[in-house]
């Protein structure tokens, strides 16, 4: 075996030598050695030489060497094990990847030769069940396909996982026991061999320092003409403030809202416990007692809050709406001129004591709470707040079919426990109630508003120089960049532009890491912008390389 292991060691040195021949411009960066882990556990020595020789495409060589009769090499004394399997195997491959070389999905096929030399061997699956009880030595020819994945789970290690299968002619004589014996027959037969890898793998180069390579475009008398590859479209999104104490309220507390949201309250329902705040008033009265209900939590509550909105140095200006209201028992015109000092008392009591100008309340009188008594009723299961579905269906006539709410409540009054019924369940909510809204703004922030007006107008205008230079040139800018995402965003694609003007591969890579920073913590639009620049970048630099070949000419 020492002769054939010389003639082997020289033909996979010619084998590689073919290679780096036939891949022009091989460096380190297209090089990957490996070794088949499942191979291995077989006993056998085995490694892969890979090369890229394409954006997708690579080529590579693998062996295997086994030149001890034994699965290891020291068990070839143990005279208890009458196993026998000697084997070299070698097959030059090729590969598609789909997305790019060393990483992804992989198809592929090879050429195989190996010279075996086989006996008492149990193969797992049923395979080769012959050499389970005979000897068989010879050679097999033949080429397969395969597929597989490759990832990378460290800087400058893959892993890969393939499979497939060969076809060829297997010529090999029999004998009769494991090392000896006459020889029974020849043989020569079609046969099928599987292929199985679990690769591991190396490249020189690090994950994060391979670049694309570049389809080389050799001088002739007729050039290929290239197009300017056409850029993706850009993803922003609106850079928010940097927050308030008006903004974390406004995430606890439903009735803390920004005024950009402020709507007038045409239609009030009944408050509930976590959407609105109010306090309650006795019957008839607007005097505005703490000790009535739940009136001093709620106003003590709402006190704290305009206080905390009104000492945040980040406030604008706040408004605080309140809405009067009254029940609907009674004249009209009496609860309407209610519900309007009902309004005006909260404001008054709330104004005094958080010394915020009267000017910044808003108070509206509401009259009677019929759109509140419409929910109401409609709320009611069949049976349930001990009204019949005939009693229901009557109220809710009278809610819609008359106008005059003084009719109304005439027309209500001519069934006198019906009423009872509905002053003792609904009506002292109503006429107590007083809703309250507290709304804020925040100062503009000028670092952000910079970078959402300028800085986005000139990314917008492609104008990618330039927005560099206003961003680097504000301190503000640069500190809402290195805390928000989508400030990194916005940096990363100005700066993934001018670094490829000026070609500045040091520029690139910063870019690329502001923008994979940025995705990280959650920024869908730097996202979106990575996948563009994934097939952008490396057509760009291939239009690059072809101007520079033209001007060249």
């Amino acid at each position: 075996m020492s002769v054939l292991s010389k003639r082997l060691a020289s033909f996979l040195v010619g084998i590689v030598v073919i290679l780096c021949e036939f891949s022009p411009g091989a460096n380190a960066q297209d090089l990957s050695v490996s070794t088949n882990l499942l191979y291995s556990a077989t006993g056998t020595v085995n490694a892969g030489v890979e090369f890229q020789v394409g954006d997708h495409f690579s080529v590579g060589v693998n062996g295997g060497f086994k030149s001890w009769p034994r699965f290891l090499a020291w068990d070839n004394d143990n005279v208890n094990n009458t196993t026998h399997w000697r084997h070299f195997l070698v097959a030059p491959e090729g590969r598609y990847y789909f997305s790019e070389v060393f990483k992804g999905a992989f198809v592929g096929t090879d050429f195989v030769y190996t010279h075996f030399n086989v006996g008492n061997v149990k193969f797992p699956f049923g395979l080769y069940p012959e050499v389970a009880t005979r000897r068989e030595q010879g050679s097999w020819w033949g080429a397969g396909l395969f597929a597989g994945y490759a990832w990378w789970p460290w800087q400058h290690w893959r892993i890969e996982v393939e499979a497939g299968a060969g076809v060829g002619l297997a010529a090999y004589d029999t004998f009769d026991c494991d090392h000896c014996g006459s020889k029974l027959e020849e043989v020569r037969r079609a046969a099928v061999v599987p292929k199985l890898g679990l690769n591991i793998a190396y490249n020189p180069v690090a994950r994060d320092k391979r670049k694309s390579r570049v389809r080389v475009i050799e001088k002739t008398d007729t050039l290929t003409v290239l197009s300017a590859p056409v850029a993706f479209v850009v993803n922003l999104k609106e850079v928010a403030g940097p927050g308030s104490a008006g903004d974390s309220l406004a995430k606890q507390e439903p009735w803390v809202i920004p005024i950009e949201k402020y709507r007038p309250l045409d239609y009030l329902t009944r408050p509930g416990k976590d959407s609105i705040q109010y306090v309650v008033f006795p019957a008839s009265s607007a005097v505005l007692e703490r000790q009535t209900g739940r009136n001093a939590a709620v106003l003590d509550q709402l006190q704290g809050a305009i206080e905390t909105i009104r000492d945040d140095e980040a406030t604008d200006e706040i408004l605080v709406s309140i809405v009067g209201l009254s029940s609907i028992e009674g004249p009209r015109a009496q609860n309407d001129s209610l519900s309007v000092r009902r309004a005006r008392a909260v404001a008054d009591y709330l104004s005094a004591r958080t010394f915020v100008s009267r000017k910044f309340f808003e108070t509206i009188g509401k009259g009677e709470a019929w759109d509140w008594f419409k929910d109401q009723l409609e709320a009611i299961p069949d049976g349930g707040e001990g009204f019949s579905r005939d009693e229901v269906s009557e109220l809710l006539r009278l809610v819609y079919d008359i106008e005059d709410a003084d009719e109304r409540e005439r027309q209500l009054r001519t069934r006198p426990a019906l009423y009872r019924k509905v002053v003792n369940t609904f009506l002292e909510d109503q006429r107590n109630a007083g809703y309250i809204r507290v709304y804020y703004s925040n100062k503009p922030d000028p670092a952000t508003e910079k970078l959402n007006g300028p800085v986005y107008a000139l990314i917008g205008a492609k104008k990618h120089h330039e927005a560099v230079q206003e961003i680097r040139a504000d301190k503000a800018v640069m500190e809402l960049v290195a805390r928000n995402p989508e400030a990194a965003n916005a940096y990363g694609v100005a700066l993934y532009f001018t670094a490829l003007d000026k070609k500045d591969s040091q520029a690139e890579r910063e870019a690329l890491q502001l923008l994979q920073k940025a995705a990280r913590e959650g920024s869908e639009a730097a996202a979106q912008n990575l996948k563009g620049i994934e097939s952008y970048g490396p057509a760009r630099k291939e239009y690059e390389a072809w101007k520079e070949l033209i001007n060249n000419k």
